[in-house]
């Protein structure tokens, strides 16, 4: 099998590119995906979530998913003590401004995280013939979407209603000193042709909420081909006030025989 992989992402209105806090990240096979938010009320939270969905997609030579299962904050120690270090290199230079050192509160990176693992385990699952398996571990709300071929339910993960996004979610931290909670952790099967669709918040309430609806539009999301139509649909949202103004990122991983 091989995965085609399209990431698309957008600024809030009013921000540049640059800021957005959104990172994203693939393995070179495309079996492992990344998609992290960083908390914009945190220190440094692009960076944190960029140092996150790297550590990820970087496991090859091992399960990712199994790592965190067995310890998550054991997983997170390499990842906390390079942003340590990216912090401790801003404390200490000539240049700094007055806003880089951080706060008594404002003192670490937080950041939701959504990893997905695709495993081409067909030729050792008779009983699942044609099928492979997928495991996916999230801490917050971004939330991973697979449109099932033969019932046409919409499988949500790891917030599966409207109601559940709130104005604060669980995060990873960047300082082993403070809780990062426990992510929840799921898995199934995949074929041929199958969509996984992965999102940060913003755009998951909005792809929720359509659904819960029995809408139709939130189809949409799964068929963008560039920029340009992302962009488009998003900013029509924006202007009708279905969508929150915020960074929104989305991640379309395609299942194809080649």
């Amino acid at each position: 099998m091989s995965y085609e992989i399209r990431y698309f992402s957008l600024p809030k209105v009013g921000e540049l590119e640059r800021n957005i806090q959104d990172r994203f990240e693939n393995s070179p096979d495309g079996s492992l995906v990344a998609l992290a938010d960083g908390a914009s009320t945190s220190l440094y939270p692009q960076k944190w979530a960029e140092i996150l969905v790297k550590s990820f997609c970087q496991s090859v030579a091992e399960n990712p998913i199994e790592s965190i299962r067995r310890s998550h904050e054991k997983w997170l120690q390499p990842s906390q003590e390079i942003w340590r270090q990216y912090y401790l290199t801003k404390l200490q230079s000539p240049n700094r401004k007055w806003w880089q050192g951080g706060s008594e509160i404002k003192n670490r990176g937080s950041a939701t995280f959504l990893g997905l693992q695709l495993q081409n385990l067909e030729l050792q699952n008779l009983e699942h013939y044609a099928k492979s398996q997928w495991q996916a571990v999230a801490i917050g709300d971004t939330c991973l979407f697979k449109l099932e071929q033969e019932t046409r339910n919409l499988l949500t993960f790891p917030l599966t209603a409207a109601q559940e996004f709130k104005g604060t979610t669980l995060c990873f931290e960047s300082l082993p000193e403070y809780t990062s909670f426990p992510p929840q952790f799921t898995a199934g099967w995949y074929e041929y042709g199958d969509i996984f669709l992965l999102a940060t918040d913003a755009l998951s309430q909005w792809l929720i909420s359509d659904y819960e609806a029995q809408g139709e539009d939130w189809k949409k999301a799964f068929q963008f081909q560039d920029r340009h139509d992302f962009a488009g649909f998003i900013n029509k949202l924006r202007q009708q006030k279905l969508i929150k103004n915020d960074d929104t990122t989305l991640v379309l991983v395609e299942v194809s025989r080649e």
